[in-house]
């Protein structure tokens, strides 16, 4: 038997012993295209060498792709693990060539590789192709070889990569499993004849009108999943039975006590497990952490139906997390980030499982209430509030209520409540496409008429300079603003978290003051001008001048993120990943990847790390190289950014990154970097705000201000600060109890009570006059507006004691509220219980409580209600 190891790599060797440069997947995480959430096919790191925007510096490549599908026409998320071919995860092998070879070669490479080198047997093989690819259909017949009536045509056999741009018919390779399956023909294929190998020839390029027009230099794409090729070459029925698989399902079914093959039910969610398992160490391997919406969203989706599948398998305690961990062991040979990150799969993995875990048997138990419910009425659909509830306070994704009830024969409501939930997504990600087409009319308006900028900051902050483009109206007078577009500028354009430079622009008879300066293309650099004096309009030539002083604030705390970045990867661990930015001249934000805060202890050994960079005075190096050496030179590329055949590498204090942004020369003129904060910001996402050089001095002078102040009015040294602020909390504290016991015992003694009435109810005291009666029980008014909510409950047992039969009412104005505390005796608790009476009496008044029978406390809206709430008492006892 081939393992997936051997046929992953004879699939590779084949396309390298015929010159394709073997490529290394890319990250799950799309290069910049806000249009995916994830990679889904081979060919989405090459998008851009097949549209001509990118050289990547070869003709022929080959890769097995990482790759994630979880919703829309590629897959079908509830059918992961009830068929033998849907899966989450999967890896996709392809070879491509950018106007390179054709069908001429890509047809017979396909057919060789699957006959000669994996060995099965051609007479189980059926093509596909266009009716009207004779091109193909020539190859098949006249170079290959294949019989006639195996070359089936498909009109669906054409292939775009979106509404216009290259596309093209392709031709697919299947596979007649034989007649132990289901189905009949190519036409009823059923499970018999399944798709193994996709080549798509992109010959075309299609306009707004739909025109197809040839390509130049046409382009080969070709997918075959490895999962379904093992299953071939494995001789297994199912992708789940190969080995990329069984030993992830069978580890679940040791963990669950069941065997696998034995009960259908029990198989899906062995092999639903195994699957989600594999998507979640890949994902959390990129970086990508259980989040409420994008991509961490997904996880947290995939990770939650995994560990609702092991409930009903029995599991009540943590599970996923070790079958997590089995994924290295299965794949880890082919991928060695899943175990260079396993100690952070096993910590996020853990984290989120723990959580789920505490409310899952509750939001079960609310679930099957409801669908009981459901079913009694006769009812088909479940109520939105009750899918809302689950999602908002159990964390139950809708899809996953969905799915339950659907077992029960119910749906769902989508109209309300997740209706809402989907519209909030969908908000957040229509702005999430929005930041990638920003500028977009700006762009247009530019490339339309050629224009671009070149960028000189990197070596001058003033420079001449022709006006191109002044948007919108092609000119500014004094006291308009306008987006000036000019051939050439000292101007940073804010990207990469960097912020735009400001200064001034200056002209023959006009000036102005920069405003801002940014970068919606990469070939296009526009400055937010304010005219001051004069009229700018496209020709002019302009003398650009940026605000050296703040430039320079700037560079500082740029070089200061590649070494804090550095150094959070050396103590925090190589999973730390750059998740955003702000470089700023006064402040700086690094936004990473991690668990956890971060203790005292990390944040000063980050900081003592950068120190020995800067005291270091290490020279800043930048090289300007292609891609493929910088990654191999250990340059970091991280979050899914869009890089060009030549890329700028910043060296700096054994730090290597990838970037564009401005920096000082030598680390020491960063001076003393300082972290000032460190704190969440989604789950597994942290930030870490630091300032350097002067605004560390000014940021240590204000903290020594106030340190002085309080030891001046402390009347103690600022090194005994911190003893003195302590014994004062213990003595406030001390004298805080002090004065409630004494609150309490004035007022169990009768002090401050007031003196009871008629049946309207002013509240009173322990005094006999300040006793009602109602259905046989004594209840003692008290008000308790002097005294803390501890306290309160404290008074209320010593009054408890002091009344030997009955109930005791307390009341307290709190603001707007009136807090309540109703104790009972424990004759008068044994037939009216104090919480049920408190929520009788509270609720018509709009206030809600609760507690145990003995003692029970809540509120109303309404700080002058206690007649209210004494006569709804006296009125619950009557009933």
């Amino acid at each position: 038997m081939k393992t997936s190891i051997r046929i992953r790599a004879e699939f590779l060797k084949y396309f390298a012993d015929r010159g394709h440069r073997v490529v290394a997947s890319h990250s799950l995480i799309p290069p910049a295209d806000p249009t995916l959430l994830f990679v889904n096919a081979g060919m989405v790191q090459f998008k851009d060498a097949f549209t001509g925007l990118r050289d990547p510096g070869y003709r022929r490549a080959t890769t097995t792709q990482k790759c994630l599908r979880v919703s829309g026409k590629h897959n079908d998320l509830e059918q992961v693990g009830r068929t033998p071919r849907h899966h989450t995860f999967f890896e996709m092998l392809g070879n491509f060539s950018f106007g390179d070879y054709f069908k001429e070669s890509a047809i017979p490479f396909g057919w060789e590789l699957l006959t000669r080198v994996y060995g099965i047997d051609p007479a189980e093989l059926w093509v596909t192709i266009h009716p009207e690819d004779e091109q193909a259909r020539a190859i098949w017949l006249d170079k290959v070889g294949v019989d006639p009536g195996r070359v089936v045509t498909d009109p669906s056999n054409f292939w775009a990569m979106g509404d216009t741009g290259p596309c093209g018919p392709c031709s697919e390779i299947h596979i007649d499993r034989g007649p132990t399956y289901r189905g009949t023909s190519m036409q009823d294929p059923g499970d018999r004849f399944m798709e193994l190998w996709n080549l798509v020839f992109m010959q075309y390029d299609r306009d707004s009108s739909g025109r197809l027009t040839p390509l130049p230099a046409p382009s080969i794409d070709t997918g075959m999943g490895l999962e379904r090729v093992c299953a071939v070459l494995q001789g297994v029925r199912s992708n789940y039975e190969t080995d990329l698989f069984m030993p992830l399902i069978e580890r679940a079914a040791e963990v669950a006590g069941a065997r696998y093959g034995r009960d259908e039910d029990t198989d899906v969610a062995l092999r639903v497990i195994a699957d989600h398992a594999r998507a979640t160490a890949f994902l959390v391997s990129d970086g990508i952490y259980p989040e409420n919406e994008g991509r961490g969203y997904v996880l947290r989706r995939l990770m939650r139906r995994a560990l609702r599948f092991g409930h009903k398998l029995g599991l009540r305690g943590p599970f996923f997390t070790s079958i997590c961990l089995e994924v290295g062991g299965v794949m880890g040979a082919a991928w060695p980030e899943l175990e260079g990150a396993r100690s952070v799969i096993e910590r996020v993995a853990g984290q989120e499982e723990d959580r789920f875990l505490r409310t899952l048997s509750s939001g079960m138990d609310l679930l099957d209430r409801a669908i009981a419910a459901t079913r009694a009425a006769g009812g088909k659909t479940l109520d939105g509030d009750t899918v809302f509830t689950l999602y908002d306070t159990n964390g139950f994704p809708a899809d996953l209520t969905e799915v339950i009830a659907e077992e029960h024969g119910l749906g769902i409501d989508h109209d309300g409540p997740v209706a809402r939930m989907e519209r909030q997504r969908e908000r957040g990600r229509a702005s999430w496409k929005a930041a990638g087409t920003q500028g977009a009319d700006l762009v247009a308006a530019c490339l339309e008429r050629g224009h671009g900028s070149e960028f000189l900051g990197y070596e001058t902050t003033v420079a001449e300079a022709t006006v191109l483009l002044v948007a919108p109206d092609g000119e500014a007078a004094a006291g308009g603003e306008a987006d000036v577009v000019t051939d050439r500028t000292p101007f940073y354009g804010e990207s990469g978290g960097q912020v735009g430079d400001t200064g001034r622009v200056e002209w023959q008879g006009g000036r102005g003051d920069v405003l801002d300066a940014r970068r919606p293309h990469p070939d296009v650099i526009a400055h937010r001008v304010r005219v001051t004096e004069g009229v700018l309009k496209a020709g002019d030539r302009v003398r650009l001048v940026v605000d050296a002083a703040r430039r320079d604030l700037t560079r500082k705390n740029h070089s200061a993120t590649h070494l804090l970045h550095r150094a959070l990867r050396e103590v925090l661990g190589q999973h730390v990943r750059q998740r955003g930015s702000l470089v700023a001249p006064e402040r700086l934000r690094f936004d990473y990847s991690h668990t956890g805060p971060m203790t005292e202890e990390e944040i000063v050994a980050v900081e003592d790390r950068v120190t020995a960079w800067v005291l270091e005075d290490a020279p800043i190096t930048t090289d300007v190289l292609p891609f493929d050496e910088a990654v191999a030179r250990g340059a970091l590329h991280f979050f899914g950014d869009k890089y060009g055949d030549v890329v700028r590498m910043v060296a700096m204090g054994g730090s290597r990154e990838l970037c564009g942004g401005t920096h000082v020369s030598r680390t020491g003129e960063i001076g003393l970097v300082k972290v000032v904060s460190e704190a969440g910001v989604s789950a597994g996402v942290r930030r870490l705000e630091a300032l350097t050089g002067p605004g560390v001095l000014a940021y240590l002078r204000e903290r020594d201000r106030v340190v002085s102040s309080l030891s001046r009015l402390l009347r103690t040294d600022p090194a005994t600060l911190p003893e003195r602020v302590e014994r004062m909390i213990a003595d406030e504290r001390a004298l805080r109890k002090d004065l409630a016991d004494a609150r309490v015992q004035a007022a169990a003694s009768g002090a401050g009570w007031k003196a009871g009435g008629g049946s309207g109810g002013g509240s009173g005291g322990g005094a006999p006059g300040n006793v009602r009666e109602a259905g046989g029980i004594k209840v003692s008014v008290v008000s308790a507006d002097e005294i803390d909510p501890k306290a309160m409950r404290e008074l209320a047992d010593v009054m408890r004691d002091k009344v030997g039969s009955g109930l005791v009412l307390l009341t307290r104005s709190d603001g707007a509220r009136l807090a309540v505390v109703l104790a009972a005796t424990k004759d008068v608790a044994e037939r009216r219980p104090a919480n049920l009476l408190l929520q009788a009496a509270l609720g018509p008044l709009g206030g809600r409580g609760g507690g145990n029978p003995l003692l029970a406390q809540g509120g109303i809206p309404d700080a002058a209600g206690a007649p209210k709430v004494l006569d709804a008492l006296l009125a619950t006892l009557q009933s």
